[in-house]
């Protein structure tokens, strides 16, 4: 393709990937001249910064940290661009995601929840990656995603999620339980602070059986 087209072609990708729920990741050469030289250059930094304004999964290196001699400034320089950038807010291409079935459209409420809040967390619990993953690929404003998962296998796989820190947790019979457990979690390493607002992600038991709910809790 004619190489104007490429900037409306990586944007379109992006966004497609976020309309449908599907991991992306945008990567190669993105400081290519860091791997001679110490400090990028502004075309490199702007395309980086155009790929956090997008709101991508990740951001990758490659030849930078593989034979560069400066791998370590190309992660510092990764770093200080991507916070800058998130802090600015993003491009919004998630507004448009499909919602295709009843959990998709639950965890879209506890979304628009965190954005009305201020101070807000949210917490999913997931034994397969999939709730978390819905929550990611909703872009929320502010908030940051704590999803805490059953095997480390899936904590492993969630790395990659945009905005999710993936937490290790054992779940118990007890859906309150855990979230307890998750809450002690949070406040002993200092995630969670008084007047923090909850919104939490979670299965709870109605009788036999386990419901999806959406629970707004203030930490005391």
């Amino acid at each position: 393709c004619p190489m104007e087209e490429l900037p409306i072609i990586q944007r379109r990708i992006v966004k497609l990937c976020l309309r449908y729920g599907k991991p992306v990741v945008v990567a190669t050469h993105m400081l290519e001249s860091m791997i001679e030289n110490p400090v990028p250059t502004r075309a490199e930094i702007t395309d980086v910064a155009n790929a956090v304004f997008e709101q991508a999964d990740a951001i990758m290196l490659s030849g930078e940290t593989t034979v560069g001699r400066y791998p370590v400034k190309c992660v510092e320089v990764f770093d200080r661009v991507a916070r800058r950038i998130e802090r600015s807010g993003g491009a919004g291409y998630a507004t448009d995601a499909v919602l295709e079935d009843n959990r998709q459209k639950t965890v879209a409420s506890a979304v628009v929840l965190a954005n009305s809040l201020p101070r807000a967390k949210i917490i999913v619990f997931t034994r397969h990656g999939t709730m978390a993953r819905h929550v990611s690929n909703l872009r929320p404003a502010r908030a940051p995603i704590f999803a805490f998962a059953a095997t480390e296998e899936v904590r492993r796989q969630l790395v990659l999620s945009w905005g999710t820190h993936p937490i290790r947790l054992a779940f118990t019979d007890d859906p309150n339980e855990t979230i307890d457990a998750a809450e002690k979690y949070l406040r002993d390493h200092n995630l969670t602070a008084s007047g923090d607002n909850l919104v939490i992600i979670s299965d709870v038991r109605a009788g036999d059986a386990l419901v999806d709910t959406v629970q707004l809790r203030t930490v005391p």
